[in-house]
């Protein structure tokens, strides 16, 4: 029996394993999964930079001591909307880890760790600003 030199494994067929072929089907997954988590972190952010002018042009303060405007409404909306987004990026993202290209991996995390980020500073400030 001759040997082989190739590094290679030897060839099979599909319907010798459960496993599909390497670049086969499971590539091609791979590249739907990293384009349905790329849409979904892009979604998150649109809906974070849309929450931002809604605020501003309709102002982030009611009138009245524990009113808020419709314009405030829609901006908590919008941010809602863009934190559920977010968590819904990092959980797909964090689920298929392996599968995913490094700049995808960020993409779907760097939103909801913003997110985090800001709210820790926010709770810091505010427990600052309570003991002064």
């Amino acid at each position: 029996m001759p040997v082989s030199r190739s590094c290679a494994p030897p060839a099979r067929s599909v319907a010798e394993g459960d496993t599909p072929p390497p670049g086969g089907v499971d590539r091609f997954n791979t590249i739907v999964l990293a384009r349905r988590v790329r849409n979904v972190a892009s979604w998150s952010i649109a809906c974070f930079f849309a929450s931002v002018p809604v605020a501003v042009f309709t102002g982030i303060r009611s009138d009245t001591a524990g009113e808020a405007t419709a314009g405030t409404a829609l901006a908590m909306l919008f941010w809602l909307v863009g934190l559920a987004a977010s968590v819904w990026a990092f959980a797909l993202a964090f689920r298929h880890w392996d599968r995913l290209p490094p700049g995808t991996r960020w993409l779907a995390s760097l939103p909801l760790l913003v997110v985090l980020v800001l709210l820790a500073l926010t709770m810091l400030m505010t427990a600052v600003r309570s003991t002064a």
